[in-house]
């Protein structure tokens, strides 16, 4: 039964995703959840660029939500995008809207906790381990571009 939800969900989150992407890119396009008219509203606030980033992304991360085998990669690219998504309609006090992509976002969590053993193989791989001279780079990479970091913000 979860399986069938997970389908579910997939096929739903690629065909909102890709169908609001691409409405807002191409006008008349049909689009089950909006607002089309998002770049024109973010324009009024200086993100017009924004809103066509938005645009794009719904769209190919909708599209490549269509294809199972590459479920999770497309899911690990919806959830930060969804987030930015949902951040829009709170800031401009929209209402109702924050209720809906909860739901979706549930929809998103769910597909991740199905892939969750791929996502574990992946972040305890042998090859993303560092030892000896790649440590080293490491270590030294980070601390010099943190103090690069804090001598533009306070080295005046």
């Amino acid at each position: 039964m979860f399986q069938k939800f997970l389908i579910v969900s997939q096929v739903l989150l690629a065909v909102i995703y890709s169908s609001a992407g691409i409405s807002k890119l191409v006008q008349g396009f049909p689009s089950i959840i909006g607002p089309v008219w998002l770049i024109d509203e973010l324009a009024k606030y200086g993100l017009g660029l924004f809103g066509y980033f938005i645009a794009f992304s719904q769209a190919i991360i909708g599209i490549l939500l269509f294809f199972p085998q590459i479920r999770l990669c497309a899911t690990l690219m919806l959830l930060p995008m969804h987030l930015c998504v949902t951040i829009v309609p709170i800031s401009l006090g929209w209402q109702g809207t924050p209720y809906v992509n909860t739901v979706l976002l549930t929809m998103i969590l769910a597909i991740l906790y199905d892939e969750r053993k791929k996502l574990a193989v992946l972040l305890v791989s042998e090859k993303n381990k560092l030892s000896g001279s790649n440590l080293f780079v490491y270590l030294f990479a980070f601390a010099l571009f943190w103090s690069f970091a804090l001598f533009l913000r306070y080295g005046n």
